[in-house]
């Protein structure tokens, strides 16, 4: 496909995908006012997110579940303008289960809001840990979508060829399913901070994608610009209304998806190097909670104000803006490396 076309194509993609969100944000923001999917920041019985209410008890009344916009219409539009397309019905499928678990997990938190039993029992190690598995089962349906529905039997990690259509290849994708997921979710915390930093990670595909577009054919008439144009429409018109002060938030519906979506366009790109340091800031921010969960479990003692670490910023004295457009610019560096590394790989 010549240059020319494909950015044609990711150009009208990307207005196609803000066009298709734009017809119907506004109806389900007024849905979520309606049923009062909104959030509220209570103290728990033993305070350990006292902090947490302190920095955001003004946000109280927002809605949460935000994530819906992209839940609901990237795999609609993607089925409709590119059906019997292998890598857009594994991506479909991946943001229908994802979102589906993720709105009703964001169901429960607001329920737990409201009942004080269900708050004690939320903040129990144990029922942590129960969430971490039922999340895992979830990240195998995701690797064998990638392996059986997108078709990606294979991955070079760094030179060695692993083969994933295997036992072990599927325990090895859902690892990194698991570990993603809950990064991409963790992140979202603050106005605009998760979309901003889900634009410029695709951002660094789309440009992976120009300059290795071989490792990414889909078809003679198809090409991978324009499926992740559909999504950086949609996380457009969701940022629009996620600028500060929020109308909406995203919540797991939206949030948990991206994990694994930035998965399958590595595994599928065979640019497993350049997954690994584009996820970078998300890992960091995934294990600054998962620090603070076992130190305080384990050692009665925080490792951070609170965790995850954008809120530790927070909790310094720095504005929630100046957290957010700083991890927007230290992801801009962090994708230009990969990138970088990535092609300095493929050139040996």
């Amino acid at each position: 496909m010549p240059f020319i076309q494909v950015v044609r194509d990711l150009a009208l993609s990307v207005f196609v995908g803000g066009l298709a969100a734009a017809s119907w944000v506004v109806p389900m923001t007024d849905l979520l006012y309606k049923f009062h999917f909104t959030a509220k920041h209570i103290l728990t019985g033993d305070k350990m997110n006292e902090e947490f209410v302190r920095l955001h008890a003004h946000k109280s009344g927002t809605p949460s579940l935000g994530g819906i916009l992209i839940w609901l219409t990237v795999p609609v539009v993607l089925m409709i303008l590119f059906p019997h397309i292998p890598f857009v019905n594994a991506t479909a499928f991946i943001f229908f289960i994802v979102g589906f678990y993720g709105f009703l997990d964001g169901l429960y938190d607001m329920a737990v809001k409201n009942n004080q039993k269900l708050r004690e029992m939320s903040g129990r190690f144990e029922w942590k840990m129960f969430k971490l598995f039922v999340t895992f089962l979830l990240s195998i349906a995701v690797a064998c979508a990638i392996v059986f529905i997108a078709g990606i039997e294979s991955v070079n990690i760094f030179g060695y060829i692993m083969p994933l259509n295997t036992p072990w290849g599927i325990l090895f994708i859902s690892v990194l399913a698991l570990v993603s997921m809950n990064a991409t979710d963790i992140i979202d915390g603050l106005d605009a901070l998760a979309a901003g930093m889900y634009i410029i990670t695709l951002i660094g595909f789309i440009l992976l994608v120009l300059a290795l577009p071989a490792n990414f054919a889909l078809s003679m008439n198809v090409g991978m610009g324009s499926i992740i144009g559909i999504v950086v429409g949609v996380l457009f018109v969701y940022l629009y209304f996620n600028i500060p002060p929020a109308r909406f938030f995203m919540g797991a519906p939206g949030a948990m998806i991206f994990g694994p979506f930035f998965l399958l366009l590595a595994l599928y790109g065979n640019i497993f190097p350049a997954f690994l340091v584009f996820m970078t800031i998300y890992f960091v921010d995934f294990a600054s909670s998962a620090i603070q969960l076992f130190s305080i479990k384990f050692f009665k003692r925080r490792v951070f104000k609170i965790a995850p670490i954008h809120h530790h910023f927070e909790s310094l004295g720095w504005p929630d803006y100046k957290v957010v457009m700083r991890f927007w610019l230290f992801n801009w560096g962090i994708i230009f490396l990969g990138i970088l590394i990535q092609l300095f790989l493929n050139s040996k």
